[in-house]
């Protein structure tokens, strides 16, 4: 069809029929695409065709997807642009989700899935992400009050014994909402299958009405790519980015406003997310944004901690309006 957005998918998959299928449902929104059904096939597809991503099933014949992940990484062609590996599977052990992750897939989704939940974490994975500094750079390039936010932030993540109430959560996702300037900011719990989430509070939910409402995973890919990658995620300035411009007008029901989304940890462990989502007049985040929001996400963690409080001291820097930039 006309007006193909030239982001080349291949699906590797022993299913012919339904990739058939599947083909037919991407060529109709924009994408080119071809499919293999076995490994050997999909490497020398790779390598000749070179797409922008790669459909890949976990235990394909030949070659499973570990294997793949080893072979594409390995491979000096691929230094300067590696296709993106999303790998599918009948089941979602976090084992092989974390290897395949740590291997260099971009995504991991369970079967059975619509095509639809595919398309959604295509666009998700095409859209600019926003390198994020660690820590060791943040306080190289930050300084006065962003800098004390960022030695803060490091201690708080050795704070893991406090303790608070679902008041002090929704309070907490409120500052944050006010700070970024966000429509809404939401702690989500995810369930250990990565295929269901549940509202614990949002800013703009005073009455706890959104609280227990269960979510399907599948439609928020950036929450899923957090939890698998256990990384915070930027994206900004969606709508007039240029690699969506083509796909835009084809692809119907994807949010595309700039967000945020963090991992959360209770007692060590991945929990769920906090996510800020903004207004077309909002889409830009500063260092400073970024390292009070993953502060904040630290501060969740020791709230959801057992026997964990929140001190009045940090309640007062939490209060207190954030440092202006210095070009402001």
């Amino acid at each position: 069809m006309e007006n193909k957005s030239n982001f080349k998918v291949l699906i590797a998959d022993d299913d012919s029929a339904g990739s058939r299928r599947f083909i037919e449902f991407l060529s109709q929104r924009g994408f080119e695409a071809q499919y293999v059904e076995t490994g050997e096939a999909a490497k020398q597809t790779i390598a000749s065709w070179r797409p922008h991503f790669v459909i890949y099933d976990l235990t394909l014949q030949g070659l499973n997807a570990p294997q793949l992940l080893t072979w594409i990484t390995q491979n000096p062609e691929f230094v300067e642009a590696k296709p993106k590996v999303i790998v599918t599977s009948g089941h979602s052990i976090v084992s092989n989700i974390k290897e395949c992750i740590k291997l260099g897939a971009v995504d991991y989704v369970v079967r059975p899935f619509k095509f639809e939940d595919i398309l959604t974490r295509l666009v998700f994975h095409i859209q600019k992400k926003r390198e994020l500094l660690s820590d060791a750079k943040s306080k190289a390039k930050l300084d006065g009050g962003d800098l004390y936010l960022n030695l803060l932030d490091v201690v708080l993540r050795e704070a893991q014994s406090q303790r608070e109430t679902e008041d002090t959560l929704f309070n907490i996702t409120k500052m944050l909402s006010i700070t970024l300037k966000a429509v809404r900011c939401s702690l989500i719990q995810v369930a250990e299958d990565r295929l269901s989430g549940t509202v614990l509070v949002s800013s703009d939910d005073k009455e706890g009405k959104a609280k227990g409402i269960v979510i399907d995973m599948n439609k928020y890919p950036e929450v899923i790519h957090v939890m698998n990658t256990e990384k915070s995620v930027v994206i900004e300035d969606l709508e007039y980015d240029p690699m969506l411009a083509k796909i835009k007008d084809l692809v119907k029901g994807i949010s595309f406003n700039s967000m945020i989304v963090l991992p959360v940890r209770r007692n060590g462990e991945i929990f769920g997310v906090v996510s800020a989502r903004m207004d077309k007049e909002h889409s830009k985040f500063n260092e400073r944004d970024i390292r009070f929001a993953q502060l904040v996400a630290h501060i969740i963690g020791l709230v959801l901690n057992k026997g964990s409080y929140i001190p009045h001291e940090l309640y007062a820097i939490l209060k207190a309006p954030p440092p202006k930039d210095e070009a402001s």
